[in-house]
């Protein structure tokens, strides 16, 4: 059988490499350009209440998980939902006229009740870069809006006590959902290396809330007005970014 002409070799190669598109997988260079990435989020932080809300809560520790889109340019877009709680009820009106609370069994039991929430926010944010590690870190500026719930958690030690049991609970938690807005300055870091990715920031939050049990038991009224809840503090979030991958054509003439 007679061999192909030495020049027939590298032809060969080049039609095959051609039809059939032969591709290598490289990752973006986030060191040297703008990149755009999918990013999730572990966030966290407290809170402190200000104005008319500080009168009936200490600190409020928000814990959740968001996602984000980070585009080519110096934007960003995402979403979040977080849960809080408060590390002390200072209003304490609500037990004022349910005194002597009598367990089942006959005793008095303790009465304590938390804060507790729930929060979903829509956001977007915008990146001055500072130089260093890359372009893709930076200041950053954080708009958001959206949904929270807030309410009293109340719980007994001991037996069990019909006048806080469900459905009579309902009458002393101040279960109330509104619209929040928050504004966030703080700071993001996207490595080199792809292993360490966060941001930090100072945080402001406003609530508008409208109370939604049908009657306050404690009270003797049903609540008409909204209210406004302030809280501002530091929040932080470790980002797991999903990066994208270029492909680049090649040929082997091997």
């Amino acid at each position: 059988m007679a061999k192909s002409p030495v020049f027939l070799k590298p032809l060969i190669g080049l039609l095959l490499g051609l039809s059939l598109g032969g591709k290598s997988v490289a990752q973006v260079n986030v060191r040297d350009s703008l990149v755009s990435v999918f990013m999730f989020g572990a966030s966290g932080g407290f809170s402190f209440p200000v104005g008319a809300f500080s009168d009936r809560v200490s600190l409020v520790y928000p814990v959740g998980g968001e996602v984000w889109y980070k585009f080519k340019q110096y934007i960003q877009i995402g979403a979040s939902g977080h849960f809080m709680f408060g590390e002390r009820i200072k209003d304490t009106t609500f037990a004022t006229n349910l005194l002597p609370i009598v367990g089942g069994d006959g005793s008095f039991p303790a009465i304590s009740a938390t804060f507790q929430g729930a929060m979903f926010r829509g956001m977007v944010s915008g990146l001055l870069p500072l130089g260093k590690p890359n372009r893709n870190s930076g200041l950053m500026l954080m708009l958001s809006g959206g949904y929270t719930a807030t309410w009293y958690s109340l719980r007994t030690a001991g037996s069990l006590t019909p006048q806080l049991e469900s459905p009579y609970h309902k009458g002393y938690d101040r279960m109330s959902t509104g619209t929040v807005w928050s504004q966030m300055l703080g700071y993001q870091y996207l490595s080199n290396n792809r292993k360490i990715n966060f941001y930090f920031g100072l945080e402001f939050h406003q609530a508008v809330l409208y109370h939604q049990r049908g009657f306050q038991y404690d009270v003797g009224e049903l609540p008409q007005d909204s209210r406004t809840e302030l809280y501002m503090g530091l929040r932080a979030a470790w980002l797991f970014p999903v990066y994208k991958r270029t492909n680049q054509s090649y040929i082997d003439f091997r």
